[in-house]
């Protein structure tokens, strides 16, 4: 008979061979050097001589393996929710239950998921989502035309107010009149919340207490606020005949046929948690994209002939290329289920398996020169699947990654038709060190310059 499983998600390592001869980091390897394992230079963290897999076991903690191979990534990420779970994995580790709902498409799994996921997804592709092409650059010349010229600026404040002015637009269709403002100040405001430094505490005392997450006011007033605004539009849109082409609308149509349709209050949360999805991180990677550009003036330089040029190859391998070395998030993972075979080691329920995408972006048999920021490796190749995850992968990538990317496109197009960038500093920015997402430290403070 096999060994038993052990309480609280311990892994038995009479279970496996193959587990029990995994490395194990202990408590000083993880206190000096996991920060670093998920930031650029991975190599640098004392985790990195561990090996391929290695698994840390803390007490309070649920045993975590930790892998940075592109095999063990497909291997995790192609599991269709039936042995592994991300919201499992959310819960006991990130404060997600408290911004998106326990209930919402990220904590789904099987078909459940699949079946949410096909109810959101037709905004986000296809003819639908190039028509909103118009309105981003719109919405991108008239934010580029007031941002400062010639003295610095935080372009990640600038990047997050364009954002804002896309999902406002395109998700909720608001973008004129009383309601606009309104919806403006509250979705900053919620934001605000969420970016704050007592929201990340609030992340590491859920940890510490097992995944019971605390409730924080400040943020659910933020949240009541935006969604009361979605709702008086939901009730607006359903006295007007007019046709609109934005998400809510659409959303609106799709839910009404279904035969157990979701209430005004789920749909406004649901608004609201495709807002969140896509902000943050598209206004992380757009920052990133200009610091880059900006302290590569060859890059800059060729970038600027074809966008010229109205070519995009060279933009597409610049975006790849940025989030590549600047993946907002630098990991993701998955909680097993029930018993899971990762190329020889067994793991049973509880365990949590954690993919490092800086680790598996930094790989030198993938990219040479890892470090070197070098768009050329993306022209004529697309991002591999398991080995460029700036997205995740598998059936939980980022519903709204198309459009992510063709967001990103739009506003680095139009923005160098507009302007040249130079750095403020000579030596670049290093993420910041208390944000889990790599966040530049300096929000990417560049100098924008009238192009002649």
């Amino acid at each position: 008979m096999g060994a038993a499983p052990l309480a609280h998600g311990r892994v038995d390592p009479e279970v496996s061979a193959g587990l029990g001869a995994l490395p194990r980091a202990g408590l000083r390897e993880v206190t000096t050097g996991l920060a670093q394992y998920f930031r650029p230079g991975t190599h640098r963290s004392c985790l990195s001589r561990l090996g391929e897999r290695f698994l840390i076991d803390l007490p309070g903690s649920p045993t975590l393996l930790v892998t940075r191979s592109p095999e063990d990534a497909r291997a995790i990420l192609t599991d269709r929710g039936e042995a592994l779970s991300l919201g499992r994995a959310l819960e006991r580790l990130t404060p997600h239950p408290v911004l998106f709902g326990s209930d919402s498409l990220i904590f789904l799994d099987g078909e459940a998921h699949a079946r949410e996921r096909r109810r959101l997804a037709p905004p986000f592709h296809g003819e639908l989502m190039r028509s909103y092409e118009e309105a981003i650059a719109a919405i991108a010349s008239e934010r580029i035309a007031a941002w400062p010229v010639g003295r610095p600026v935080r372009f990640l404040a600038l990047a997050r107010r364009f954002v804002l002015d896309v999902m406002r637009t395109v998700i909720f269709g608001v973008s004129a009149g009383e309601r606009t403002a309104r919806l403006d100040r509250a979705m900053v405001a919620y934001c605000r919340q969420v970016e704050s430094g007592a929201f990340l505490g609030l992340g590491v005392l859920g940890v510490l207490l097992a995944g019971r997450w605390p409730s924080y006011p400040p943020l659910e007033r933020a949240a009541a606020a935006v969604d009361a605004i979605v709702r008086e539009e939901i009730a607006a849109r359903r006295r007007s005949r007019t046709r609109r082409d934005d998400c809510l609308s659409l959303f609106l149509e799709l839910n009404a046929a279904e035969e157990e349709p979701k209430d005004d209050a789920t749909l406004a949360r649901d608004m609201r948690g495709l807002m969140l999805a896509g902000y943050e991180t598209t206004a992380i990677s757009l920052a990133w994209m200009v610091e880059l550009v900006a302290h590569h003036p060859a890059v800059l330089k060729r970038l600027a002939r074809s966008v010229d040029a109205g070519e995009d190859a060279y933009l597409d391998a610049v975006i790849a290329e940025a989030m590549r070395v600047r993946p907002p998030f630098p990991f993701t993972g998955r909680r097993v289920l029930r018993p899971f075979d990762l190329a020889g080691a067994r793991l049973l329920p509880g365990t949590v398996l954690v993919i490092s995408i800086m680790a598996i972006h930094e790989r030198p048999e993938v990219y040479p020169d890892p470090l070197q920021f070098r768009p050329e490796r993306f022209l004529g190749t697309r991002p591999g699947t398991y080995t460029w995850l700036g997205f995740g992968g598998g059936v939980h990538r980022c519903l709204g990654a198309a459009f992510a990317l063709f967001e990103s496109r739009v506003l680095m197009r139009t923005l160098l038709q507009r302007r040249l960038v130079r750095p403020v500093e000579e030596r670049a920015e290093p993420p910041r060190r208390t944000h889990p997402m790599l966040v530049p430290a300096g929000q990417a403070s560049v100098v924008l310059e009238a192009r002649g």
